[in-house]
């Protein structure tokens, strides 16, 4: 038996897929359901040129392309977007993917829509930095173009401010992957400390893959003051893919969506 122990960001990429299985190929398609029909009722321009911000290795990005649109995808890890890319590829759908910061976009008024999601848009810790998120996406915005970004409900995380562990199993003929998932939250900064570690059992290995993500929970009420401040004249909120007059409440995932 062997046991490897790789450097973050590295090996994990290349499993991340294997890992969120069920949600790329179950989840993903209603999803993207869900945001053309957002598309269609609260966009104030037609929808054609879309940016998705925090792409990882490009499942809505490509189901995005496969529905007609021009999709540019974009992620701070490279490689995250070679897997993106050589997946675009074997799909036969072009997409242009960009290895960059959401922090630091530079687009002008390129896009119809931007998207974040999958809880990416947490990933940014400081206030100053989602200014620049906010004031970016704005930028990169058509005027009527929307912003769609997904969080977890900061409300229902008692297995985080508890930091209950959870253990789940992914399983293949070749290969299975037992993840242990560690979080806590403070509740007062709403910083959340993730450790994860893959344990990938293959027919003559077991390979040890460490991973850690630091992310911020934050309310609607605190990304609606952020979108104001960059310039956005309205938001809406939908919960849990359906859409609905009233906002959401008890909805375990919040989408936040901002008109320039």
């Amino acid at each position: 038996m062997v046991i490897t122990l790789y450097p973050l960001y590295t090996v994990y990429a290349e499993y991340y897929d294997f890992i969120y299985k069920g949600y790329l190929e179950k989840t993903v398609p209603r999803l993207i359901d869900f945001v053309v029909e957002v598309f269609k009722r609260d966009a104030e321009v037609e929808v054609r040129d879309i940016l998705d911000i925090a792409c990882g290795t490009g499942g809505p990005t490509i189901e995005l392309a496969r529905r007609g649109y021009n999709v540019t995808g974009l992620d701070v890890s490279e490689k995250m977007i070679q897997i993106a890319a050589q997946k675009a590829e074997r799909s036969g759908v072009k997409i242009r993917f960009i290895v960059g910061d959401m922090r630091n976009l530079n687009f002008m008024e390129e896009f119809d829509a931007v998207t974040c999601f999958f809880t990416s848009i947490n990933y940014v810790l400081e206030n100053g930095d989602m200014e620049k998120v906010f004031l970016g996406v704005f930028r990169s915005l058509r005027k009527g173009g929307i912003f769609i970004a997904d969080i977890p409900n900061p409300y229902l995380m008692e297995r985080w401010i508890k930091g209950i562990p959870t253990i789940w199993r992914v399983d293949d003929e070749d290969m299975n992957i037992l993840i242990v998932d560690s979080a806590i939250m403070d509740t007062i900064s709403g910083i959340v400390d993730w450790k994860r570690t893959l344990i990938v059992n293959k027919e003559d290995s077991v390979e040890f893959v460490p991973d850690y993500h630091r992310i911020r929970v934050y309310t609607p009420n605190e990304l609606k003051i952020y979108a104001t401040h960059s310039g956005f004249r309205r938001t809406k909120l939908y919960g849990d893919l359906k859409i609905a007059d009233r906002p959401p409440r008890d909805a375990k995932r919040i989408f936040f969506i901002a008109i320039k």
